[in-house]
């Protein structure tokens, strides 16, 4: 059972909404009839896979609701809108619109205990956290010629966005989509969130590890595998699929791996080769 648990759960962490509504319901019937995980189930050598599924899919449910109401959203919304994800999705930091400039058309919480940096959006900084000072509670962040547009261009990909900020608070994970108005993007919509929040939402987090990329956001109880994340390589594992297990020295790694836009979020847990 726990090889078709794990095969299942990766067949359906990779579905776009409507195929995750219903597994939610069979996941529940079939598999996991009691959601309480066994925290010493990983340290017996027991039915890995199978905890690895269960420790897994609180996280990437509450993801998967969260890019779905995103990418149902492709024109500017109410007001309500942006209440209502925080209310949902209490986990959140917060949400934003900001326009093609840059400037931050709305924002809740209006004042954010959390540094953020919106500038990360633009298409030609995604990759440092440094271009721009992070801001609190700002009424706009500079402006740049893209955010997430090609050269003058005002269409724009409907794929969200992930992009991850460094604070000394732990990571910031962004994710993003364009707002479109007669078919032309207008601007961005922004969800941000704490990796440690995110990951937390599973009982079994201390035992979890999630990269964005090539990049770790969460490492759990697992202080040690810090020294292990310099070699694992998004780039190479997908080579081979969205899943697997990765054999270092002492230890074996499962992973599964999630698309989002043209990034990779790779969850991972470690077992110990003599547990």
């Amino acid at each position: 059972m726990s090889r078709l648990t794990f095969v299942l759960v990766i067949l359906f962490l990779l579905t776009g909404c409507t195929a995750w509504k219903s597994f939610q319901a069979f996941y529940h019937e079939y598999i996991d009839v009691s959601p309480k995980i066994d925290l010493q189930t990983v340290n017996t050598g027991n039915e890995p896979e199978q905890f690895f599924a269960r420790i897994i899919y609180p996280v990437d449910l509450q993801l998967n609701k969260l890019m779905c109401r995103l990418d149902e959203q492709d024109t500017y919304p109410h007001e309500k809108w942006f209440d209502e994800l925080l209310k949902d999705f209490p986990w959140l930091s917060g949400v934003a619109a900001i326009d093609r400039s840059g400037q931050i058309l709305f924002q809740l919480p209006a004042h954010l205990i959390k540094p953020v940096n919106y500038s990360l959006l633009f298409s030609n900084s995604q990759n440092s956290t440094n271009d721009y000072p992070a801001t609190s509670g700002s009424t706009s962040v500079p402006a740049r010629k893209d955010l997430l547009f090609a050269g003058d261009s005002v269409r724009a990909s409907t794929d969200i966005k992930i992009v991850v900020q460094d604070s000394e608070f732990g990571p910031e994970i962004y994710l993003a989509r364009p707002f479109f108005k007669n078919n032309l993007a207008q601007g961005m919509l922004v969800i941000h969130f704490d990796a440690g929040s995110w990951a937390r939402l599973s009982a079994g987090s201390q035992e979890l590890a999630i990269f964005v990329g090539d990049k770790p956001v969460w490492v759990g109880k697992r202080t040690g595998l810090n020294k292990y994340c310099a070699q694992i390589k998004s780039i190479e594992l997908l080579k081979n699929g969205v899943s697997g297990q990765i054999n270092m020295k002492s230890r074996f790694f499962y992973w599964l791996a999630r698309a989002v836009g043209e990034n990779w979020i790779i969850y991972l847990m470690t077992v110990d080769k003599g547990e």
